[in-house]
């Protein structure tokens, strides 16, 4: 996978605006249940693991990537008012 910043923030940007304009609301509201959340979670940690494997691997830019859906995810679930945590923000 290509490693150039710029590059690959314009096709992750281009990307995202692609979802955005297919989305479509399901019903709502809804029920979330532990046994929906418990995935997302998962899933938060297997980014964590893959963002210190391309650390390790001297991917940086696939790193902050990985790290950044992690971030992404915790913060969905905290804006829906399902999970509780704070930021430790140091020099970030």
């Amino acid at each position: 996978m290509n490693e150039d910043a710029g590059e690959r923030a314009e096709r992750y940007v281009a990307n995202v605006e692609k979802a955005i304009a297919s989305l479509a609301w399901t019903n709502l509201p809804i029920t979330i249940r532990m046994n929906d959340l418990v995935p997302i979670l998962d899933t938060v940690k297997g980014y964590v693991s893959d963002a210190r494997y391309f650390l390790h691997e001297g991917k940086p830019t696939t790193a902050l990537a990985s790290i950044s859906y992690a971030e992404g995810l915790l913060d969905a679930i905290k804006l829906l008012k399902v999970a509780k945590f704070s930021w430790q923000v140091r020099d970030l």
